[in-house]
């Protein structure tokens, strides 16, 4: 191991896209529906029922009778808890297990909320309006930690707006169009073990590694675009299949690096020595594409059923190169090599009366980490499996009240993180995830 790489910091973007709230593969929020919630979103680029398809797929516009204006608001609550198994410092630091606690639960409750409009212009053209966060995450772990020199706060957000249009082609084909303008804004932090910066710098008044530290931030912040697109075909009455593609968004993210350094002056007299200093950051991720492919089929008049297999290009993921001409130590690159995912749901419907419907639904959902060498702190997650249930009650002819429960099975991942200073994180999370849903359907006559 380098002395160089003793004493970098490591900002990684790509390293903290999977979250306390990011409960589809990888870090895309899936929780863009609450109908959907309740049957696991099985089906949902074909079951259009209501206007929340204008995430899933714009082409189920054209299946509205009416203009809607639905808004949703997601609770979802984590657990996120590590175990150390051999945790510990470079051998060139001694090889010492790292110190510290466990840092607590590190998911973090959040509320994610969504927004849509859809509208007629004719009898075969529609248009409508998505605002939503398709992707997100919050992790927090005590500031002193076991494994705080790889993460302590993890904080990205989006917002997606996302007009849409929508043509019946003819009978049976619908087409539909979106753009996507959208915000992101990103916070990390970890510790940075400047008494090992004072042992690799042979200044041996500080030369305490674990024993002076201070705390390196990152924030930054995008604005860029992407596209959606979707086709339904109505195979026969009962049946209709939906195919939805989202694209990539690649966003070119500029911010700032600080640095905390403790208040000893022969540990400030290093860190400026050996050039920690804040500075201005760069540097690029790409939000991935995705694509689905779904059935909805009426069974009875009471009873429908539905499913789908969803892809997601996490492959895009093999690197991630943080820049800044202001200060070297904020400058870091990390293989990451993610791997495309699927996600498998079916789900059912049942229409109780005029006023009562029910749904339900199961899903399995890979994840994109390779292996528990490629797992961080900041992407605790694993293969996890979707149980849900719904439920819609009609208050009057213009309103609907829609509220949903998912519980998310997670297989305990492991982790063996070694960052780039070479300390090693190694251990077992207990994790799972509860969502809870609501939402409120304004139909116009």
């Amino acid at each position: 191991m380098s002395l160089i790489k003793t004493t970098k910091i490591t900002f990684l973007i790509t390293a903290t896209l999977s979250s306390a709230y990011s409960y589809a593969s990888g870090f895309a929020i899936q929780e863009q529906s609450v109908t959907g919630l309740g049957r696991a979103f099985a089906g949902s680029a074909a079951v259009a029922d209501d206007a929340s398809t204008i995430f899933f797929n714009p082409a189920g516009l054209t299946q509205l009778d009416r203009s809607e204006l639905a808004v949703g608001l997601h609770y979802i609550s984590p657990q996120s808890d590590f175990t150390d198994d051999g945790s510990r410092l470079p051998v060139a630091l001694g090889g010492t297990p790292l110190s510290g606690g466990d840092g607590g639960d590190a998911g973090e409750d959040a509320l994610v909320p969504n927004l849509y409009y859809a509208q007629a212009l004719n009898n075969k053209t529609f248009i409508g309006l998505g605002i939503n966060a398709p992707f997100g995450l919050v992790t927090d772990y005590s500031d002193t930690w076991q494994g705080r020199y790889h993460a302590i706060r993890s904080d990205l957000k989006t917002i997606n707006i996302n007009p849409s249009l929508a043509i019946q082609a003819n009978e049976k084909l619908s087409i539909g169009f979106g753009i996507n303008l959208q915000y992101i804004d990103l916070e990390l932090s970890q510790a940075v073990d400047f008494g090992a910066v004072c042992a690799v710098a042979a200044v041996g008044a500080c030369a305490v590694p674990q024993g002076f530290d201070g705390k390196a931030k990152l924030t930054a912040d995008d604005w860029s675009w992407g596209y959606n697109l979707g086709l339904l075909y109505q195979v026969t009455d009962a049946t209709r299949i939906g195919l939805t593609y989202r694209s990539k968004i690649s966003h070119h993210l500029k911010g700032d690096g600080e640095f905390r350094i403790p208040d000893n002056a022969a540990v400030q007299g290093t860190a400026a020595a050996t050039g920690f200093a804040d500075g201005n950051i760069d540097g690029r991720v790409t939000l991935p594409e995705s694509a689905s492919l779904a059935i909805h089929h009426q069974l009875n008049p009471k009873v429908a059923l539905s499913a789908d297999v969803s892809w997601t290009r996490w492959s895009r993921f093999v690197d991630l190169t943080i820049n800044s001409d202001d200060s070297t130590r904020l400058n870091s690159s990390k293989e990451e090599d993610w791997e495309n995912s699927r996600r498998y749901a079916i789900g059912l419907d049942y229409q109780h009366n005029d006023k009562w419907a029910f749904r339900t639904g199961v899903a399995y959902d890979e994840t994109p980490i390779p292996g528990v060498s490629r797992r961080t702190p900041r992407i605790p997650g694993n293969d996890r499996i979707w149980f849900a249930i719904g439920t819609s009650y009609q208050a009057n002819d213009n309103l609907i009240l829609d509220a949903g429960y998912t519980h998310l099975f997670v297989n305990n991942p492991k982790i063996n993180d070694t960052d780039v200073n070479g300390y090693i994180l190694s251990g077992e999370y207990e994790a799972s995830v509860d969502i809870l849903s609501v939402q409120a359907r304004y139909l116009f006559n």
